[in-house]
Formats: structure tokens, C-alpha cells, sequence
């Protein structure tokens, strides 16, 4: 009997081990992608691509700033006004960097955690600003949509 259970147990131990290595691989594909969002999101929040940044954001998205509680299509308008007035004003971002991002998936919910390192010029004097991030994102119809984000600015 013993050497029916030893091929048995051995197989049983194989399946388990390669569906944790099939987890932990579709957990790091998820991870890179969000990564690979955040990243986008900011390319078109500065180029103010709202169409992109909307087709990123859940029906339900809430942001939540300085400026109070905003639903899509306010934090949209407020992304729109920011920026445009940045450029008006001659502040230009030249460049961004991804610090220290923490990602956190939770079967089909994530939470994406980082602080973006902006390089530009406020009319042609250099400035650098962090800001971190905290944004929660959902898997739906195998996509993920963005359905919170927080944003603070860093105090060096």
C-alpha cells in the first residue's frame, strides 16, 4: 500500500507546487501591467489625453485631493484645468520617475502604492516636486480599471 501512496503523494505535491508557480507568475504579469498603467496614465495626464486617462478609470472612479472628493468626470476636468494652466504659466514637466512602488494584489482588486519624481522648468528655472500615490485598481472583464486615487505632495 505504501508504494501506491509514495507515486501519489509525490504527484499530489507536484500539482499544488505548479499551480503556485502559475499563481505567482499571473501575479507577476498583473504586477508589471499595473506598473505599466501607472505609467501610461501619467505620459497622458501630461500630454492632457483625457480620452486615454477616461478609458483607464472605472464608471465609479472617486479621486480624492486638496480639493475635496471628485467622480470621473470632475477629476478629468480638474486634470484638464491643471495642467493646461501649468503650461499657460510656462511650468513645463521635462520628466518623471517611478520611486518605490508597492503593489498589492487581492484576487481581482489591486492597491498600487509609488511617489513620481517630476524634473521640469517653472518659467526656465529647474524644479523637481515628488508626489505620491496611492491608487486602487479593479480587475473587470479581465482589465484593469483604476476606481480610486489619492495624490500628495511630497515635503522635502
Amino acid at each position: 500500500m505504501k508504494y501506491i501512496l509514495a507515486p501519489l503523494l509525490i504527484c499530489i505535491c507536484n500539482i499544488a507546487f505548479s499551480q503556485s508557480q502559475v499563481q505567482a507568475s499571473l501575479v507577476s504579469q498583473s504586477t508589471a501591467h499595473l506598473l505599466f498603467l501607472e505609467r501610461k496614465w501619467l505620459i497622458a495626464e501630461f500630454a492632457l489625453d483625457t480620452a486615454f486617462l477616461s478609458s483607464l478609470m472605472d464608471a465609479t472612479f472617486i479621486s480624492v485631493s486638496d480639493e475635496g472628493i471628485h467622480n470621473k468626470q470632475q477629476c478629468l476636468q480638474s486634470m484638464y484645468s491643471n495642467i493646461s494652466q501649468r503650461l499657460k504659466d510656462s511650468i513645463v514637466i521635462d520628466s518623471f520617475n517611478f520611486e518605490n512602488p508597492v503593489i498589492n494584489i487581492y484576487d481581482n482588486t489591486a492597491v498600487v502604492i509609488f511617489t513620481v519624481h517630476t524634473h521640469g522648468k517653472n518659467k526656465a528655472m529647474i524644479t523637481d516636486r515628488k508626489t505620491r500615490f496611492y491608487d486602487v485598481w479593479i480587475k473587470r472583464n479581465n482589465e484593469w480599471k483604476a476606481i480610486s486615487s489619492k495624490g500628495s505632495t511630497v515635503e522635502e
